[in-house]
Order: structure tokens, then C-alpha cells, then sequence
């Protein structure tokens, strides 16, 4: 388990992983035109094409 430097003590920090906000779990954006159709897709930079987020629980 990862730990974090508080301070002069080390803690413990469980890692959560939830589906990305920005591409819904995808991993990847569609990039439309203003008609709708898809130009190209490209990674999401929010999780970097995983499709997850890590979000430190503090316990």
C-alpha cells in the first residue's frame, strides 16, 4: 500500500479507482464537427487512456 510523508510521519493511503469523468470510462474523446460526425478520437488527458481515475481515500 502506498504511503505519503505528513508532515515528520509516513501514512497509509488507499487507492480508489473510478471510472473517468471526462470519457466515461472509454479511455479515449470523440472529436466532432459541428454536424455531428466524428473527426477523430484521441486519448482522454484526464487518465491518460486508461479510462480510470485514482483517487486517494484518507483513512
Amino acid at each position: 500500500m502506498p504511503e505519503k510523508l505528513i508532515g515528520d510521519r509516513l501514512t497509509s493511503l488507499q487507492q480508489i479507482a473510478k471510472p473517468c469523468h471526462h470519457c466515461e470510462g472509454k479511455g479515449y474523446i470523440e472529436l466532432r464537427d459541428c454536424s455531428g460526425e466524428i473527426q477523430r478520437e484521441e486519448n482522454c488527458s484526464f487518465c491518460s487512456g486508461t479510462g480510470k481515475i485514482e483517487l486517494e481515500d484518507k483513512k
